[in-house]
């Protein structure tokens, strides 16, 4: 844990169009990120970022998957990427010496990944596949995606996973990895990285080559929207109320998650779920999900919650839970001091206003938006 590495130092600089950040601790392994603003907000098409995430750590000019795969897990490593709303994170741990090749081998995958059709038809869509499949399986996913495109309608608003709904093409795959592997878009993390030894890997590597553009990271909220969205499905019913945030109302909703999900709040046994997901931490989206076996609990529940939060509650009672839950969150982050400490001595009272809403399973016997 953070609180554990001795003589820990984050030292932040720009090298060239990018930004390096690294933390120094003791430990025997290290943590790489390189993290794109390339999440499904930005993609041209739907499912888009989905695909150019899957094609990552495929066959380059230089290597084969596999080849890169068996020598990772010769040297004892781990490579993946990743998707969200924001980023495309390529993300490779490892033993501290063994640095150099991956500093090469991510940098190789954003500027020479072949992108061969083969290898969409047999791996990448397969894998995509696979991860919708997976995420289908999860009602609460399911909900958070529906609140997504019930709150905004185009930016945070498009689907993160590749549903086969919309063609996309090797070429569209190609294009976009044109437009998002540049040095303005990409944000370059380290974990037990000595900054220099980074930074000089960093600036001898192709990362140094790769093309120049324009960061296409987000500051500004999105226009969003009260909507209602209804899914008959089997299974477990959820009923779910989603929020967005702008950058001033942070504070009082970090604030609000750890009373919802605290003790001191009457109705926290019947919450499955309180989610605040945050980006570039000028906006995000807050909801909280029930759910359950039974629709009608689940209506009964859900109505309970919001006639309780359009009463109004002091939540002050909660600011130093969420402190204590920050302080947790950033013990676990690759980079604590890239969270921005939270100022919530002016959070007092929270009163639900106007939000979105999602009812999932048994849809009869969930309540409608007009109804809470």
């Amino acid at each position: 844990m953070f609180s554990q590495t001795i003589k820990s130092q984050l030292i932040k600089q720009s090298v060239r169009r990018y930004t390096i950040s690294s933390l120094e601790s003791a430990g025997k392994t290290s943590t790489l990120a390189v993290k794109v603003h390339a999440g499904s907000r930005y993609a041209d098409k739907d499912g888009l970022a989905h695909l150019l995430s899957r094609f990552n750590f495929q066959t380059t000019n230089d290597k084969s998957a596999l080849r890169l795969v068996r020598e990772s897990e010769l040297l004892g490593g781990k490579l993946e990427s990743t998707l969200d709303r924001e980023f495309i994170t390529l993300r490779a741990t490892f033993l501290k010496e063994n640095l150099p090749y991956y500093v090469d081998a991510i940098a190789n995958v954003l500027y020479k990944t072949s992108f061969k059709p083969h290898e969409l038809v047999e791996s990448v869509a397969p894998a995509a596949g696979y991860d919708l499949a997976i995420s289908q399986q999860n009602p609460i996913t399911l909900a958070k995606e529906a609140l997504y495109n019930s709150t905004y309608r185009t930016d945070l608003g498009k689907p993160l996973l590749f549903d086969g709904v919309e063609e996309i093409t090797l070429d569209d795959i190609k294009e976009y990895a044109n437009k998002v592997y540049t040095q303005e878009n990409i944000e370059i993390e380290g974990f037990g990285i000595n900054e220099r030894d980074l930074q000089r890997l960093v600036s001898d590597s192709l990362i140094n080559t790769l093309p120049k553009g324009s960061s296409l990271k987000v500051s500004e909220t999105p226009k969003s929207f009260s909507g209602e969205t209804r899914i008959r499905s089997q299974g477990t019913s959820v009923a779910a109320i989603s929020i967005p945030v702008t950058k001033e109302s942070i504070p009082e909703f970090e604030v609000l998650k750890a009373y919802l999900t605290s003790p001191v709040y009457e109705l926290v046994d019947v919450i499955d779920t309180v989610s605040f997901e945050k980006f570039n931490n000028t906006h995000g989206l807050f909801s909280l999900y029930v759910k359950g076996s039974d629709a009608s609990v689940v209506a009964k529940n859900i109505k309970e919650v919001v006639s309780s939060l359009k009463k109004g509650k002091d939540i002050s009672i909660a600011k130093e839970l969420a402190k204590v839950e920050s302080e947790l969150t950033n013990e676990k982050s690759i980079l604590p001091e890239n969270h921005e400490a939270l100022k919530l001595d002016a959070v007092k009272n929270f009163k639900l206003g106007k939000f979105s809403y999602v009812a999932l399973g048994d849809v009869s016997k969930l309540p409608y938006l007009d109804e809470l």
